[in-house]
């Protein structure tokens, strides 16, 4: 049976300062580097046998300190986040000010959205389910740890469950966290949904009301 670990990359410089990434690259976080350490921890007896990881950065890095040397990785660019366009780079409160309609789509409706310079929703979620579905075909029944980010899990599940493109933001997927499917009978079955106990301390901290684009 083919088993999939769905990790999102540890914290970032930018995700600490709440600014918006896309395709922009961005460096680990002294807590980020932390949180990918406890993931090898984690992953230690999961019994992966494949990795693959998106090219940008946070996500290379985080499978190079969680995995130790002990397996080798190959990326995909398929697996990058969502082009952002225009926001990329930008403090998340100052987009809330200056695009509020936008803003309001991007989390009520996000299919009907597409950023200057940026993807679609559905451009989205037709390349990271390609790119997915080439993985599963290509490893077969096997273990598989896949490095990537809170906007390709979050479109991937909803594609496997069949829920609406709009449907995005309901799952909370932190940094450093792990959401594990199985595919007994070539039927999706999520077990681990955003698990993030081994963190412990690690976890990122932001206060209540900080504005945010990933939920």
């Amino acid at each position: 049976m083919q088993t999939i670990y769905l990790i999102r990359h540890g914290e970032t410089d930018h995700n600490r300062d709440g600014r918006v990434q896309g395709h922009t690259e961005s460096q680990l976080s002294e807590l980020g580097r932390e949180q990918a350490r406890r993931l090898g921890t984690r992953l230690e007896k999961a019994g992966i046998k494949v990795a693959v990881s998106s090219p940008l950065a946070r996500a290379v890095d985080t499978a190079r300190i969680a995995l130790d040397g002990a397996l080798p990785f190959v990326t995909r660019d398929g697996l990058r986040e969502i082009h952002l366009g225009e926001w990329e780079g930008k403090i998340a409160a100052e987009i809330r000010k200056a695009y509020p309609n936008e803003v309001k789509l991007w989390f009520e409706q996000p299919s009907r959205l597409r950023i200057p310079g940026g993807e679609s929703m559905r451009q989205f979620r037709r390349r990271v389910r390609r790119t997915m579905d080439s993985v599963r075909d290509e490893f077969g029944d096997t273990t598989i740890a896949v490095f990537v980010h809170g906007g390709v899990i979050c479109c991937y599940l909803t594609s496997l469950l069949g829920m609406k493109l709009d449907d995005i933001w309901r799952f909370k997927i932190r940094n450093g966290s792990i959401t594990r499917v199985t595919f007994p009978m070539n039927k999706p079955r999520i077990d681990l949904l955003g698990e993030v106990h081994y963190l412990g301390d690690a976890l990122s901290k932001f206060a209540s009301n900080a504005p945010r684009m990933f939920p």
